[in-house]
């Protein structure tokens, strides 16, 4: 017992005198500390997160806290965690990872993997979809669950271009233009039942893109609609179908 009591002093008493050295180095050589960022951050947030770190410098001197500057850090809406470390050289080194972002919502904003709505420094990759609605409306549906359904459409060879939440339920258009209402519920079997159909259709037409409704048990209604929005639509080009399974 006795030897971990003198363990246990020694280690305070040895963090006490680093943590004295380290803040005596720096009241006796008073200059502006350095600050390092570090992680894969776009400069525009490089830029923010050294900003925000020598506001918070400004405004506690040397005494600023390690703690303090995280805090500040992540009150950064695309900031998923920060760490800080100190140096005896008065070097600041900030540790910063940005939130992974699912979709676009617009030039500024976008959805997180956990279904936040944030502001973004960042252009979002080009890959991603764009999601309208979600932010506006209370939707059950959860973003894990339209990662799946733009899974499945990849695992099908083709790419998600948008979600649109509409009254309807979750509209879901592709990057070749054609379209599926998937509905409220069941996204994940109801865009598989679509692609089953989908497979089977001759999409090569240029003029004209396919228009389906799945939000049957079975089957799936399919219609082609003039690519051109301003085309007039005739009933020879929009023809309701209705295709089982």
């Amino acid at each position: 017992m006795k030897k971990l009591f003198r363990f246990a002093f020694g280690l305070f008493v040895g963090a006490t005198l680093t943590a004295s050295a380290i803040y005596g180095y720096h009241f006796v050589y008073d200059y502006e500390p350095s600050i390092v960022v570090h992680g894969d951050l776009t400069d525009d947030e490089k830029i923010a997160v050294v900003e925000s770190v020598s506001s918070v410098v400004a405004q506690s001197g040397r005494w600023v806290s390690s703690l303090g500057i995280a805090e500040t850090l992540l009150e950064l809406p695309w900031v998923r965690d920060a760490s800080i470390t100190r140096s005896l050289d008065n070097r600041i080194n900030v540790n910063v990872e940005v939130k992974n972002i699912m979709a676009r919502v617009d030039s500024e904003t976008a959805l997180t993997d956990h279904g936040e709505v944030i502001q973004t420094m960042r252009e979002p990759p080009s890959y991603l979809p764009t999601v309208h609605g979600y932010p506006r409306q209370q939707s059950s549906t959860d973003v894990a669950t339209l990662k799946k359904v733009r899974a499945k459409f990849a695992l099908a060879g083709e790419k998600v271009s948008l979600f649109d939440l509409t009254d309807d339920g979750w509209h879901v258009t592709l990057d070749t233009g054609h379209m599926v209402l998937l509905g409220d519920s069941d996204l994940v079997a109801r865009a598989g039942r679509f692609l089953r159909v989908y497979r089977e259709l001759d999409t090569s037409q240029p003029n004209t893109v396919v228009d389906a409704d799945a939000r049957y048990n079975h089957g799936v209604a399919i219609r082609t609609i003039p690519r051109d929005k301003d085309s007039p639509v005739d009933s020879d080009v929009a023809v309701e179908t209705v295709q089982r399974e």
